[in-house]
């Protein structure tokens, strides 16, 4: 059912991590320029065989130069320092010394698609060699709410903390939740962030999906609170449900046609570059003819962090008054999709 936001949320702050930068800045500015970051390649071995994937890292140099300090990073996953980096951006230092002194309620959303895989695999391995020797201390890191936890912990955050599960597009879903959450009064603002660590797993599975796919990580995080502010995101439609590809295809019909883009906004889609994957979303999109930025084609694909890295692109370029507003299009990957407006004021 389409649930259009009827009162705008308004953006506080907003962080990314990516393999384009450590900065909304740079990833936007890689989008723009359609600049060619080089990927590497993962390697598993099969036998006998060496199985490659082409990949966009996060560089780590960067990533540790970024990160805020805390003792719990210094056992946590890739997906947990990619988190917290962009949260750490999104609420600058003043709002997390209030939120740390107990001046400001948070709630906290983190929206995954695969979750903490680095260390699930580790530790599965260790237990596969010798169940006794299998370390308890990377059980914790294994599950889907860690980066959640290990942010509460980090901001000292006394109001809810939820992990979702679901594609791309959950991202917006979590976006609901603060809406919620901030409209019951339950917080005064909402951190909502997305996640993803590179593992051999999920790579494979995209190349199955479709081949030629090259895959990224990273985060992203945007602060919502009611107060007014110099950005906002003034309508949300969707979800727009969907199970098989003919579904697919009026679920995106329909969150394009709520959308309602004037010729002046920038549309931020989800495409790859790839038809198998794309060949849906192009079809709708096809008449539009205003101005349009793929971040996807430039970082890869991120899995859960796809539509992230759409919204931050998209608050880059009202905020850098490249654009009246911006409307991102997240089709999704199997689950639902949804359309969202952002402007200022």
């Amino acid at each position: 059912m389409n649930q259009p936001t009827i009162d705008p949320l308004h953006i506080h702050g907003y962080g990314c991590v990516s393999a384009a930068g450590n900065s909304p800045a740079e990833l936007y500015q890689a989008c723009v320029s359609g600049e060619n970051i080089p990927t590497t390649e993962m390697e598993r071995q099969l036998g006998e065989q060496t199985i490659t994937y082409p990949v966009r890292r996060v560089d780590q140099t960067g990533l540790r130069a970024a990160m805020p300090r805390h003792p719990r990073l210094r056992r946590s996953s890739s997906v947990t320092k990619f988190a917290i980096t962009a949260a750490s951006q999104a609420l600058g230092p003043d709002r997390v010394s209030a939120i740390q002194n107990g001046y400001l309620n948070i709630g906290v959303v983190v929206t995954l698609f695969n979750g903490c895989v680095n260390y699930s695999n580790k530790f599965f391995s260790e237990v596969l060699d010798d169940p006794s020797l299998a370390s308890p201390i990377l059980f914790p890191e294994t599950v889907f709410n860690a980066p959640a936890s290990h942010i509460a912990a980090y901001l000292d955050a006394s109001g809810p903390a939820y992990s979702m599960i679901g594609d791309s597009a959950a991202w917006f879903s979590g976006i609901r939740v603060a809406e919620t959450w901030m409209t019951a009064g339950l917080v005064d603002g909402c951190l909502v962030i997305c996640a993803e660590e590179l593992d051999w797993l999920s790579c494979e599975a995209l190349g199955y999906y479709a081949k030629g796919t090259s895959t990224t990580e990273g985060a992203a995080a945007v602060y919502f609170e009611k107060n007014t502010s110099s950005l906002q995101l003034g309508s949300l439609n969707g979800p727009h449900h969907y199970t098989d590809g003919g579904e697919r295809r009026s679920a995106l019909a329909q969150a394009w046609k709520t959308a309602t883009p004037s010729d002046s906004d920038t549309l931020i889609d989800g495409l790859l570059g790839l038809h198998a994957i794309d060949r849906d979303e192009q079809s709708t999109l096809g008449q539009w003819q205003g101005k349009r930025i793929s971040p996807l084609t430039t970082v890869g694909h991120g899995m859960g962090v796809n539509a992230g890295l759409q919204t931050i692109a998209a608050l880059e370029s009202v905020r850098s008054d490249d654009t009246q507003g911006a409307v991102v299009f997240a089709a999704g990957d199997n689950q639902h999709a949804y359309t969202a407006h952002f402007s200022k004021p």
